[in-house]
């Protein structure tokens, strides 16, 4: 019995070590897995302090991070929702439903994107930062903006721009006038697009902000907007500038190339625009858009190759079902006439003109609204413009007047030492004038008595007895001594 008490306390001492090992263990991993965290992870970010500066990371990572291919993004969305979930942090709610706004955003499914970035923001409301909703009424609108509802967009950006003047970030400022200028341009408002292009420059030089960044994408929408101009010239001079060493975007290499074949489609040179866009849909650097489809069809049909570009049409045509781009299906459509004219077939060029001019219609209805909204955005510029040039004004004004009454003091003031110098100086010539007549008349009359009896003594000493002589000793040495005060006193009023 004794041998089984035993051996029980024994399995039970290293059954406790074993426990005690494991946990340890565990302990361990679980800090070592936290001190050695990637940098530049979304982990990392979530344990960033700072709230302001943890949610831009974090928003950006998921922003670039789920930009994934089609096959991959679910497989990325999951593992950013896994990483939220596991800690705490503030607006960990909205992150949720942003990353799932993003991943429906990518896989075209607007509505759903909508519904998630409306949650963000009601997620975000009472964050004291007014990032979060800005960020997220952006997305409304890009969101917006895909899905060929310019006007919803540009609601969205005006939510945002009273965001941003709530944050007075000149950065985010700058963002929202590129993310206009791309609204106008999608919209067939080249010179609005391009006018918000300046105004965005024009904040980046009055603050002195250094982002090159936004030199890049500044440069790229302006080709965009002179190409569609058929401005040949303003294209080249934007396009060279994306080749300056100032330029940085992950974009860039796309960028440089997709300017490149416009200078070649504005030069008529078809052959060689084939050739360049086919390569670069082969190129793995290289970011595709169904815009560059559209402009290999257009380089096909002007060199004479409509089957080729019937082909791409009909499959862009499909795309479109989904979306609601009116301005896109116009193009196509229209694509599609010209080359049943090549074909010489006048019944399917008149139906699918018939059909472009329905998408015409429709897209000039919404470019005409987006025009209103456009110029009430330009209205309520200005009249903010006119609000803060009066508050300017007022504000000089107050400078203006306090300078006024700063220098009316320092005259007074410099009147009052000017007038108490010349008093002074008054005061100094009465009591210097006192001082030499008193002087003239020590001179003249204690000064010169003395002397004179000296020389009277000294007069009587010629033709004397001793005795008359002694006397006379003793006149001439108290005269003397008389001499002597007077001098003394002569010589205090000159010091005094």
């Amino acid at each position: 019995m004794r041998l089984t008490l035993y051996e029980n306390s024994v399995c039970m001492i290293r059954v406790l070590r074993l426990v005690l090992l494991l946990l340890l263990g565990s302990y361990y991993c679980q800090s070592f897995a936290q001190v050695h965290t990637e940098k530049d992870s979304l982990v990392d970010f979530i344990h960033i302090k700072d709230v302001i500066t943890r949610d831009r990371k974090i928003m950006e990572y998921i922003k670039y991070g789920l930009g994934a291919s089609q096959t991959e993004i679910a497989k990325k969305r999951n593992i950013v929702i896994d990483s939220l979930s596991k800690y705490d942090f503030e607006n960990k709610k909205a992150f949720l439903l942003f990353t799932d706004a993003i991943f429906n955003a990518r896989v075209s499914r607007y509505d759903r994107a909508k519904k998630y970035l409306i949650g963000a923001v009601e997620a975000a409301q009472n964050t004291p930062d007014h990032f979060l909703p800005s960020a997220f009424y952006t997305n409304l609108a890009f969101t917006q903006t895909d899905e060929g509802n310019p006007i919803e967009a540009s609601y969205y950006y005006e939510l945002v721009k009273q965001e941003v003047q709530k944050l007075n970030d000149p950065s985010l400022e700058v963002a929202l006038y590129i993310n206009i200028s791309d609204l106008y341009c999608a919209n067939e408002l080249y010179i609005q697009s391009i006018s918000s292009l300046d105004k965005a420059q024009h904040i980046i030089n009055e603050n002195k902000l250094d982002y090159p960044i936004f030199y890049t994408i500044i440069n790229f929408n302006k080709a965009e907007n002179y190409f569609r101009l058929e401005n040949y010239d303003s294209l080249k001079v934007y396009h060279n500038r994306l080749y300056s060493p100032e330029n940085q975007h992950r974009k860039l290499y796309s960028f440089q190339k997709r300017t490149g074949y416009y200078l070649l489609l504005l030069e008529h040179r078809y052959t060689a625009t084939i050739s360049v866009i086919n390569v670069l849909l082969k190129d793995t650097k290289y970011v595709k858009t169904d815009f560059d489809l559209m402009q290999l069809t257009t380089a096909y049909i002007k060199n004479g190759q409509a089957d080729r570009a019937k082909n791409i049409i009909d499959q862009l045509v499909k795309e479109q079902e989904k979306q609601n781009h009116p301005g896109v299906k116009y193009r196509l459509y229209e694509m599609l006439g010209q080359i049943a004219q090549i074909r010489n077939n006048p019944t399917l060029a008149a139906h699918n003109f018939e059909l472009a001019l329905e998408q015409s219609k429709q897209n000039l209805d919404e470019v005409t609204q987006v025009g209103n909204v456009s110029a009430q955005v330009r209205v309520k510029d200005v009249q903010g413009l006119y609000y803060k040039n009066l508050l300017a004004f007022k504000r000089e004004q107050l400078w203006l007047w306090f300078i006024i009454a700063l220098a009316v003091l320092t005259v007074i003031v410099i009147g009052i030492f000017y007038r108490a110098s010349r008093q002074k100086r008054h005061y100094e010539k009465l009591l210097y004038s006192a001082q030499k007549q008193e002087l003239a008349f020590i001179n003249s009359h204690e000064v010169r008595k003395h002397v004179a009896n000296i020389m009277g003594l000294l007069d009587l000493m010629k033709d004397i007895t001793d005795a008359e002589f002694l006397k006379s000793k003793k006149y001439l040495l108290y005269s003397t001594e008389q001499l002597d005060i007077a001098l003394r006193n002569v010589s205090r009023k000159l010091s005094d």
